[in-house]
């Protein structure tokens, strides 16, 4: 009897494989908490980066030189950088 209760122990394993499939979907839950939380850092600081640099060009685009320079090379009239030939 306790030969068949022992035997009955180590071989029954109705549970077993839902164990070990929680502890799979939690370890992988914590693997992309990981991932996430410095990835956001990252992104968070790339975001900021690219709004500083767009803030930037905004001021420079709107406070900028009237000298009648258009950047494209085809001898504008010179009324400020909005001014454009479309010739």
């Amino acid at each position: 009897m306790i030969r068949r209760l022992i035997t009955r122990l180590f071989f029954h394993d109705q549970g077993q494989d839902l164990t070990e499939y929680s502890l799979l979907i939690a370890m992988l839950a914590l693997a992309v908490v990981a991932i996430f939380s410095s990835t956001g850092a990252t992104a968070a600081s790339v975001w900021s980066g690219a709004g500083a640099t767009l803030t930037t060009a905004s001021a420079t685009a709107d406070g900028g030189s009237a000298t009648g320079s258009s950047g494209n090379g085809s001898g504008s009239s010179g009324h400020g950088d909005h001014d454009h030939d479309y010739r």
